[in-house]
């Protein structure tokens, strides 16, 4: 190709792609050698691929492209098959209320939020921002109840997160054995909020133009995901990721409007055992978040536990790591121009208060407080508690312990322990 005269054109942006690379070389986030690492920045109009990185000194690595490979992915898709759907399908408003509990019990299976904590009657707002599990599971147990069994899937799907069995456990809401996606995968699902709602699947190459001066142009997947208002309301809702008690508190850029969701993963309950892991210890921790201009992805990682097993994980403030490289990388690269993302006509309300115009969510409160640890009291609404298959599963220290109930969910990974755990 380099002697045959063709020009091929990408959307890459040098300067992004610089930044990136450069970050993820010489940056230091990172707790060992071992620890891996993959990045995705596209276009959040367009989903063209503007950045790139399949992990550390990539040129150097030719077996795995860390940024392209699927990976546990926690708490980050709680947008996309809790929340979202609700506002979409149920058209609830940001403050619709939610009763946490400190254990919540899906047929015999048994979860926890992170902290291990119940935070009393809380809105959508706080419980997304600050990654409580106890409501996402609530809220999918509804969305499945009102809107269809497949609704949370069938959303997921519309912005390319795709699931062989539509008929999801529990789990999965916190990032299951099935919800392992790339980070260009989420990449492309997240812009979806930041435009108003329209998938672009991420696409590089802009246009070939042959040796006889024939020029091949090149389509991508393009289709309406959701409502304006359910972008628009789940975008607010992860700016609030970066205020006090959000889960990415003190990692926000000055100057530029941004939002973002958090993901945590850990090991099996088996390898915690056999290494003696302490219930911080994280092996996948995740950011996917964006701007009016660029959306990104990060994961940051481990492929196993080696005989070291202390080497193999990383602890709660190391937790952050991906949140710096997002910070840094959207600090080099974003304008500082004040632009925010388009409120549409059909959003009503304010600050934490937002809710479809037309159809305000009759669930909704208006005297709504702020309590001390930044979730908010109120009434609480109904939740169904419809059974789906699941695995018992308690967090500690911002992490999840996992054992196994005796079901068939298709949650299991075949070899009689779950292998992954969810944080915040």
């Amino acid at each position: 190709i380099l002697n045959s005269g063709i020009k091929i054109y990408t959307y890459m942006d040098k300067d992004a792609q610089n930044s990136l690379q450069n970050r993820i070389d010489n940056g230091g986030y990172y707790k060992n050698e071992d620890q891996m690492v993959g990045s995705t920045i596209v276009d959040s109009q367009t989903g063209a691929l503007v950045a790139i990185s399949g992990g550390r000194n990539y040129k150097d690595v030719v077996e795995r492209n860390q940024a392209t490979d699927a990976h546990p992915t926690g708490s980050t898709l709680k947008p996309f098959l809790a929340y979202g759907p609700a506002i979409d399908n149920m058209q609830w408003a940001t403050n619709h209320s939610i009763q946490d509990e400190s254990a919540y019990n899906i047929d015999g299976a048994t979860f926890r939020n992170y902290d291990q904590q119940s935070h009393g009657t809380v809105s959508i707002y706080d419980a997304l921002r600050q990654s409580f599990n106890i409501p996402a599971l609530k809220t999918w147990q509804q969305v499945k109840s009102q809107a269809g069994n497949n609704a949370p899937t069938d959303f997921a799907k519309k912005v390319g997160l795709e699931y062989e069995n539509t008929d999801i456990g529990p789990s999965e809401v916190l990032g299951g054995s099935s919800s392992e996606f790339s980070p260009t995968q989420l990449a492309s699902a997240y812009a979806s909020f930041a435009n108003g709602g329209t998938y672009n699947k991420a696409h590089s190459i802009k246009k070939v133009v042959e040796a006889n001066g024939n020029t091949i142009e090149f389509d991508f997947t393009s289709h309406k995901a959701m409502n304006d208002y359910t972008a628009y309301m789940i975008t607010e809702i992860l700016k609030g990721t970066f205020e006090a008690y959000g889960s990415a508190y003190g990692n926000k850029v000055d100057g530029v409007n941004m939002a973002a969701k958090t993901g945590t993963g850990t090991y099996g309950a088996e390898t915690y055992q056999q290494y003696n892991l302490p219930d911080s210890a994280a092996k996948d921790v995740w950011i996917s978040g964006f701007t009016p201009k660029y959306t990104m992805s990060v994961w940051m990682g481990f492929s196993e536990v080696k005989q070291y097993g202390q080497n193999s994980f990383v602890g709660s403030s190391e937790q952050k790591y991906p949140q710096l490289l997002f910070r840094d990388v959207m600090s080099d690269i974003s304008p500082r121009d004040g632009s925010d993302f388009t409120r549409p006509d059909s959003v009503a309300g304010s600050g934490k208060s937002l809710y479809v115009a037309k159809s305000p969510d009759g669930n909704t409160t208006s005297n709504f407080t702020e309590s001390s640890n930044g979730t908010n009291s109120g009434s609480s609404s109904n939740n169904s508690r419809n059974g789906n298959n699941g695995q018992n599963l308690s967090n500690g220290n911002g992490n999840n312990n996992l054992q196994q109930s005796n079901n068939n969910n298709s949650n299991n990974n075949g070899n009689g322990i779950f292998g992954n755990l969810f944080g915040r």
